[in-house]
């Protein structure tokens, strides 16, 4: 699949993202500067060349693309007069997740996951403000984002201690994993989590 095909059919270009949220453009920027709402994930940057013989034309465009959750997230903010009423939405939710994930047995002794949470959790508010897990995940949407990290974190664990030869629970994170990470197009695949991770005899 082409990187336009990847991202037509798995991204909301910012036109959509705003019809799907309804919601300005204004209000989208604002909520932007104010780091309450997501960057792009991708920017995509068109040049044409027009040549006939009465005249020459060039037109460029740049395409920003959001995560498909973006939309649910912009609607949500609505809600929410500032940033640290939406951090702390991101914060309830992402520790709901962690502790549901928890009661099925996916538990790592990972201190980010511990006693250093909080402080976790306020790194990955940053990423989700740069656009990053609208990348690196399905949708963009919280539970992915803990899912990902946490099954990371198992993974690395297990694998690590020759002592911990649970291929049961390891097996499960990296279900987990495939369910919560995006398929990543051609150019981003090699180094990317889904490669290093789940795939890593591909390795060049």
């Amino acid at each position: 699949m082409n990187i336009q095909d990847y991202l037509q059919s798995r991204f909301l270009s910012e036109e959509q993202l705003l019809t799907a949220a309804e919601c300005t453009l204004l209000q989208l920027q604002q909520w932007q500067a104010e780091r309450m709402a997501p960057q792009p994930s991708y920017y995509v940057s068109f040049s044409l060349n027009c040549r006939s013989v009465l005249a020459e034309h060039q037109q460029h465009r740049q395409v920003r693309y959001y995560a498909i959750a973006t939309a649910d997230w912009l609607r949500l903010l609505r809600e929410y007069n500032n940033a640290e009423a939406a951090f702390g939405h991101f914060k309830a939710q992402y520790k709901k997740r962690l502790q549901a994930l928890n009661v099925l047995g996916v538990i790592t002794t990972d201190r980010r996951f511990n006693h250093g949470l909080d402080a976790h959790i306020q790194q990955e508010w940053q990423h989700f403000l740069q656009g990053t897990y609208g990348l690196c995940t399905q949708t963009g949407r919280i539970a992915e984002i803990v899912d990902k990290e946490l099954a990371i974190a198992v993974i690395e664990e297990l694998s690590a201690n020759i002592d911990l030869p649970d291929s049961e629970r390891l097996q499960h994170a990296k279900v987990l994993l495939d369910k919560a990470c995006a398929p990543f197009p051609e150019h981003e695949y090699p180094g990317s989590s889904r490669q290093k991770y789940l795939h890593p005899e591909f390795t060049t």
